[in-house]
């Protein structure tokens, strides 16, 4: 059995959560319910769950902030929240696993599996790690995670210089000339990259803007990066590129 603990402050939201667990994950034994993240600190401190269910959203202290004052995070850790779209990005960059109000059963069994191998796991934890720090650093020091074969390899985002499509996959140009290529589609990496910093400029291209040293309008439009590459802008976002720029 898994031992575990929901924190949240919401009981209908522990309710239906534990209802879930009990129909769909008999695996999990709920050890506790926790109604503020005060009682949640509490609680892990004194029984020493494998796995912590962590509202995002509770008053007082949110789930970030109970996992700031935790000594050391030995338990797998899987967020529930209502949509929220900074916290869902903070996630998805860092690899960890989150649940969306209302919970779906599927969902659920999947994050569960993804749980079990972290449990089991030495490092597991380096992702939670890396979600706290990226919650209170600059956008340019958040670490995106690239998944390999074996797990995942976080990259600083102003590293990437920009990312081209390969069909499915998705090869990233660092600055220090190393090439990553990733199974992840463009348009999935889109949502990965911190928008205040990274553009798409073609259906095959996306560009961190600080590295871009020219814009040029002839020919359709192209860039320069501060690297020598020279990459075309489509006609269909040539002014999505200027306003970026603040060209327009």
């Amino acid at each position: 059995m898994i031992r575990s603990i929901i924190i949240d402050d919401e009981q209908h939201c522990v309710q239906s959560l534990k209802t879930d667990l009990e129909k769909y994950c008999p695996a999990v034994e709920v050890v506790a319910e926790c109604l503020s993240a005060k009682e949640g600190i509490f609680a892990i401190k004194k029984l020493k769950p494998e796995l912590v269910f962590l509202d995002v959203q509770m008053p007082l202290m949110n789930g970030f902030e109970l996992l700031e004052i935790i000594d050391t995070i030995d338990f797998a850790i899987i967020f529930t929240t209502a949509y929220d779209k900074f916290a869902a990005r903070a996630f998805r960059i860092s690899a960890v696993d989150y649940l969306l109000k209302p919970i779906d059963a599927a969902e659920l069994q999947d994050a569960i599996k993804k749980a079990e191998q972290k449990i089991h796991t030495p490092d597991g934890t380096t992702n939670i790690e890396n979600l706290l720090k990226n919650i209170r650093q600059p956008v340019a020091d958040q670490k995106i995670a690239l998944p390999f074969k074996d797990g995942f390899e976080f990259i600083e985002a102003r590293h990437i210089m920009y990312c081209e499509a390969e069909g499915a996959y998705t090869r990233f140009y660092l600055d220090n000339k190393k090439q990553i290529l990733v199974c992840r589609t463009l348009g999935d990496v889109e949502e990965l990259v911190p928008r205040e910093i990274f553009q798409r400029i073609h259906h095959s291209t996306i560009v961190n803007v600080l590295f871009v040293s020219h814009f040029f309008r002839s020919d359709g439009g192209y860039v320069i990066m501060s690297s020598g590459q020279q990459l075309h802008v489509s006609k269909s976002r040539k002014d999505a590129v200027m306003q970026k720029f603040g060209l327009k």
